[in-house]
């Protein structure tokens, strides 16, 4: 890490701020660029625009919403809006500093009149800091040593807390470093200090999941961070400034747990279920971060069909709170499910136990014949028709080509190469017929963007499907 020292800043004219407004500092900087501030989040666009707001505003945020729907990516992607912030801009905290507090407070401390004058927000340096630069010895600013701060990751800028009665208030705010205490004997000093998952995550992100299922100490010992910015360890005299970004989700069944002196402090946003087409969105992107070298292809009238089977069910079904995440695990399962038999492209069998297999996975013992009784694949004739604006006659006059030309293997690769190349060459019975046959493959090659022998796969088992009638 680059370490730079404390009288560099002061006279080089570095400005410190607070995470929130290096947020907002990004945030600006995404949308003069064109971008998305949340790429990696699908639709929920007043959701985005509301909780970057709320967070900007320096107050925390609680995301509402069923299982499934989410609210734990939008944590990442804001840790991911402030990893490109610090990528971009020199951020520095103190090398002995337990929770990467802003450098200048020590000079504020130490009562530096060039820090002073400049009418900054700051505050009383940690005790850490506090003992080794502010202990009434004569201390030279270059001999404070900073480093920049890099990027947000565990334990460091980003900690993410789960939800739960046995997570302890020391678990939050911190507690002895046990060989730190034995070394030094005294637990009232700073240095014995380890910091918790508030700690951790000054500047940064803290993220709490399932708010509602942590136990009651463990969310008052939210509320001095939140409103304060700063937290006091059990049994010591000593208070550590935190300064981070608070986002806490919790599901509606859960949401009377959360005590009310917490929820005064945040801001609730209702996390809803996404529109067809964001969630298909959703379902490819989480395919292709979990993609593999020789996983399988997931083809996209497949993958429609797959959102839509589970939509349905989610219609049918709303006591079993079915989320984007069911249809996110039907696409890897049916990926699976063809890697288990050696293919390389999923097929309609394929798509079927993803489906299933997703589906009766969120019911209980007792609902999975209910469930099962409820789940229906749309016609894969309809989407094929709709998705690549082909005829039925089109698609049916291709599969009697390809029959004519091999009655083994019709639908293999190869004998889909060679229907489109021999359709250059003639214009006389069965052969007429084959310019269907390129056609269709056309039109898949530059709506999935394929080449080689894995278009020619796709258009295998879209053929296959039709033929069956599914």
């Amino acid at each position: 890490m680059e370490t730079v020292y404390l009288n560099e800043l002061v006279h080089n004219g570095y400005k410190p701020t607070r995470v929130n407004e290096r947020l907002r500092k990004a945030v600006r900087e995404r949308i003069e660029r064109g971008e998305e501030i949340f790429p990696e989040i699908f639709g929920l666009e007043m959701e985005k625009r509301r909780i970057a707001e709320v967070l900007m505003a320096g107050r925390g945020v609680l995301l509402t919403g069923q299982y499934g729907t989410g609210k734990t990516e939008i944590s990442k992607a804001v840790k991911d809006l402030l990893t490109d912030y610090y990528k971009h801009h020199e951020v520095f905290y103190p090398e002995i500093c337990p929770v990467q507090e802003e450098p200048f407070n020590i000079a504020y401390s130490l009562e530096v009149p060039e820090v002073r004058k400049r009418g900054y927000k700051l505050r009383d340096a940690c005790p850490v800091c506090r003992a080794e630069y502010c202990n009434g010895k004569k201390v030279d600013l270059k001999d404070v040593e900073l480093v920049r701060f890099e990027k947000p990751v565990e334990g460091k800028g980003f900690a993410r807390v789960q939800g739960g009665s046995d997570v302890t208030p020391e678990e939050l705010i911190g507690t002895f470093n046990l060989k730190k205490l034995a070394e030094i004997g005294d637990p009232f000093n700073p240095e014995v200090f380890q910091p918790g998952k508030i700690g951790q995550a000054s500047g940064g992100v803290l993220f709490v999941d399932e708010l509602g299922k942590l136990g009651e100490s463990g969310q008052y010992a939210l509320i001095q961070a939140s409103e304060e910015g700063c937290v006091t360890p059990a049994k010591s005299r000593e208070t550590f400034p935190v300064d981070e970004l608070l986002i806490a989700t919790t599901n509606p069944v859960d949401e009377d747990n959360i005590i009310g002196a917490v929820l005064d402090r945040l801001v609730s946003i209702r996390i809803p279920i996404v529109d067809y087409e964001n969630e298909v969105k959703i379902v490819e992107n989480s395919l292709r971060k979990k993609e593999y070298e020789e996983a399988p292809y997931v083809p996209k009238a497949f993958l429609n069909v797959m959102v839509k089977a589970v939509r349905k069910v989610r219609e049918s079904k709303p006591e079993l709170e079915i989320g984007p995440r069911t249809s996110i695990n039907a696409g890897l399962i049916a990926r699976e499910s063809a890697f288990f038999d050696g293919r390389s492209v999923t097929n309609i069998c394929d798509v079927k136990e993803g489906v299933y297999a997703a589906l009766l996975g969120k019911a209980t013992f007792d609902e999975k014949d209910s469930v099962e009784a409820e789940i229906r694949l749309p016609s894969i004739r309809d989407e094929l028709e709709r998705l690549y604006g082909i005829d039925s006659d089109e698609l049916k006059a291709g599969i009697e080509v390809l029959k004519e030309m091999n009655r083994e293997e019709p639908f293999s690769p190869e004998n889909i190469r060679r229907a489109e190349r021999e359709q250059r060459c003639s214009n006389q019975g069965y052969r007429a017929k084959r310019p269907e046959v390129k056609s269709f493959v056309d039109r898949v090659r530059e709506r999935e963007k394929l080449k080689g022998n894995k278009l020619y796969e796709v258009v295998g088992v879209y053929y296959q499907a039709y033929d069956r009638g599914c």
